[in-house]
């Protein structure tokens, strides 16, 4: 398309490495001079007016291209080609939201340290933590050491894996598996029989839970397996209430979530949804 071979003429790939990085690093500054310029340019009414009017135009150049009819052999439409270049383009802006978050917690744990709040010392350990990870994860992935012998690890190499493998990965498994308590808790609460339907619940949970141990298949295996009343060994009806039960009840459940996500994707491309942005600028 016309509008590819200029950007193309306007940019041509870097000769070397060290011309990619400058392109890099140029393209980088004039977006925060953009940005600046934009923010100190437009002011509260013309900035809600550009977020409004890009809201709009990303959501209906995706809409286009998913509903208006393809032609010719590959199956594409005048905007499929642009499919790749928009999606590199998202993927650049969600990156630079991944540094405004780091740049958020990095200012939140900050305060908190600097002013010496209660749990300050977390806030000690989140950047310890990070910056190490930041520090050892680079060094091993982009610095290029010695190939050493296959018996030999490399320091940098080794106190990554130990931060990572003999860290990292273990607090999340003990944060994970801490959530079976909240969710027995929970169960507890829900399944008190108060009324029918928690009755009900309880029963259905009762015979799931006791239909996928073995001392359910035991409690019931005096029914022949190829008899009429098979339906009443436990693993049974515990697999009909998760098949024709519990399935159908979800299916429900999930086109209510996608009915409800529609509603709000068609309430954030026309604005009409306030968020935090509109909320803080009001």
């Amino acid at each position: 398309m016309w509008f590819s071979r200029l950007l193309q003429r306007l940019f041509p790939p870097a000769p070397t490495p060290a011309a990619l990085y400058l392109y890099l690093a140029l393209a980088v500054v004039g977006s925060i001079v953009i940005i600046v310029a934009l923010h100190r340019l437009l002011g509260l009414r013309g900035r809600r007016w550009l977020i409004a009017f890009v809201t709009f135009i990303a959501g209906l150049f995706f809409g286009l291209e998913y509903f208006y009819p393809v032609h010719g052999d590959p199956g594409k439409n005048f905007l499929s080609d642009w499919i790749e270049p928009v999606s590199v383009m998202l993927t650049v802006v969600g990156a630079f939201t991944v540094g405004l978050g780091i740049y958020s917690l990095l200012q939140v744990h900050g305060r908190n340290l600097a002013r010496r709040r209660p749990g300050w010392h977390n806030s000690l350990a989140f950047f310890l933590a990070t910056f190490a990870m930041l520090v050892f994860g680079l060094w091993e992935h982009y610095l290029h050491l010695p190939q050493p012998p296959p018996e030999v690890v490399p320091w940098p190499k080794g106190i990554y894996e130990i931060l990572f493998n003999g860290l990292f990965a273990p607090l999340q498994a003990a944060t994970f598996s801490l959530l079976a308590f909240y969710i027995a808790s929970a169960a507890y609460r829900a399944f008190r029989v108060r009324t029918g339907e928690a009755a009900l619940m309880m029963a259905a949970a009762f015979i799931v839970m006791i239909g996928q141990v073995p001392v359910g298949a035991w409690l019931t295996s005096f029914i022949p397996a190829d008899s009429p009343a098979a339906f009443f060994r436990l693993e049974m009806l515990g697999e009909w209430v998760l098949r024709w039960l519990n399935t159908p009840a979800q299916r429900g459940i999930i086109f209510g979530i996608a009915v409800g996500a529609l509603a709000m994707s068609l309430r954030i491309w026309l604005s009409l949804e306030r968020g935090t942005f509109f909320s803080e600028q009001s």
